[in-house]
């Protein structure tokens, strides 16, 4: 990729930060980005700062700005464009002072979005787009490198990803993924997930595709599919929308399952017990039996047909015949709040419904309705009674 390229690149992050990129230029990103991996990774960063940015922040990546210009500066790290120096309405423009010395104004925007969101993509994308050609002699500074490129949600925040092969992830809320920085090298794109992703694979026979859970090993050439693997959750299950997986069982050298479109996989996560058939309650209420290993069919939304395994990727959190306990369990997930019980009978209240845009309290006003419970509410730690 050109300069000229990068720049235009970074120009259209901007817009689809601030919201006003138009869709063909959403679709024309997507296609640079997926023909230029090595921008994943500062992508990435610059997201996370424009989300997480607040005054102090945007004044703090202004000034790191700042300093990174006076630092390729310092290194002839040219960064100018033509003899005048002007770049526009990007960058800074270099003048000549009455002295016929160099000097630099900062600009302090991007055109149509805020500083702090000008100054963060301007901070990284320095960082990426000017780097020095091959044998330019630079000065030592201090370098952090990481051999993983890494994606972390918190409770009550969800978001999706494209990884350097072209594949797209969505990760739910309290995930976090994980892929070496030569991601596809050695013939396998590997990745490691915690937490519960969506996942719509790029087909590459010559380089299978593995997902690392803390239970399963998950192996695909192209297709889509859903993990849930949380650390706190009694079971890993995958669910298969379309393709074919084949899943290898941790501490289980002779159970390798080939799921099937429509097929759901559920994996207990304790491997201590025996592989006695215990008793469970199905969603649709019935008690069956169930081993350590089971394929199930997924379930699915009554009125609108809506898959309820991956609802979760349209920003809906959808359950049926679920009991207040993991239904609490997904609540702390989806808002970010933590639920105590007062009562172990309140735990087997099961509740079938919905939810998309409601807040917290809006959706335990729901709940109300058809269960007798009450709650307090304190920031972010709910108790029911």
């Amino acid at each position: 990729m050109g300069q000229e390229q990068k720049e235009y690149t970074w120009q259209l992050v901007a817009k689809m930060l601030a919201g006003e990129a138009t869709r063909q230029e959403l679709v024309e990103l997507e296609l640079l980005l997926r023909g230029n991996p090595d921008l994943h990774y500062p992508l990435q960063i610059i997201t996370g700062l424009w989300r997480q940015s607040g005054p102090e922040e945007q004044k703090k990546a202004e000034e790191a700005f700042s300093k990174h210009l006076d630092r390729m500066a310092a290194l002839h790290i040219d960064y100018e464009d033509g003899a005048n120096g002007k770049r526009g309405e990007e960058g800074y423009i270099a003048e000549r002072d009455q002295a016929g010395h160099s000097r630099t104004r900062r600009r302090r925007h991007l055109v149509g979005i805020g500083a702090g969101c000008a100054a963060a993509i301007a901070l990284v994308a320095g960082l990426f787009l000017y780097r020095p050609s091959p044998g330019q002699p630079v000065k030592s500074s201090p370098a952090v490198a990481s051999p993983l490129s890494e994606v972390i949600t918190h409770e009550g925040s969800r978001t999706n990803l494209y990884l350097p092969d072209g594949t797209r992830v969505w990760l739910n809320a309290a995930s976090r993924i994980s892929y070496a920085k030569d991601f596809g090298g050695g013939g396998r794109r590997e990745v490691t997930l915690s937490g519960e992703g969506f996942f719509d694979v790029t087909h590459n026979a010559a380089k299978p595709f593995v997902i690392h859970t803390a239970r399963v090993d998950i192996k695909v050439l192209g297709t889509s599919f859903n993990i849930k693997s949380y650390p706190t959750e009694k079971t890993t299950e995958a669910v298969l929308v379309h393709g074919s997986i084949e899943v290898d069982i941790h501490n289980n050298t002779n159970k390798k399952v080939i799921l099937k479109p429509n097929e759901k996989l559920i994996v207990d996560n304790d491997d201590s017990g025996s592989l006695l058939t215990r008793t469970v309650l199905h969603r649709a209420g019935s008690l069956v039996g169930h081993s350590p290993v089971t394929i199930l069919k997924p379930n699915y939304e009554p009125i609108t047909g809506a898959m309820i395994e991956t609802s979760w990727i349209d920003n809906k959190l959808i359950f049926q015949d679920e009991t207040f306990e993991d239904l609490a369990r997904q609540m702390e997930r989806w808002y970010g709040v933590t639920i105590r019980f007062a009562r172990p009978e309140l735990e087997q209240l099961q509740f079938t419904g919905s939810f998309e845009q409601e807040t917290v309290k809006q959706a335990l006003d729901a709940l109300k309705l058809t269960a007798a419970f009450n709650y307090s509410l304190s920031g972010n730690q709910i108790s029911i009674y």
